[in-house]
């Protein structure tokens, strides 16, 4: 019973990515869809981790990282 429910987790896990990538997909500003520096910033503000970021938007860690550093960057 643990192997399928952890499966119905990862299963779930999978839907709700997909929708948060079509409601950021969405996400306009100005008019203007919204930048790939935004949607990572709202979703690091929400709590997520680089990784998890980056699985929901189809980047790289690495990608989410370097966006994320020079965010920090300006912040100083």
């Amino acid at each position: 019973m643990k192997g399928k429910d952890n499966a119905d987790i990862r299963e779930l896990i999978r839907k709700m990515d997909a929708i948060l990538a079509v409601l950021l997909e969405s996400m306009t500003e100005d008019g203007k869809k919204a930048s790939m520096t935004k949607r990572i910033r709202l979703l690091h503000t929400s709590g997520l981790r680089p990784s998890e970021i980056a699985r929901i938007l189809g980047k790289t860690s690495a990608y989410v990282n370097v966006v994320l550093g020079r965010e920090t960057g300006k912040q100083r």
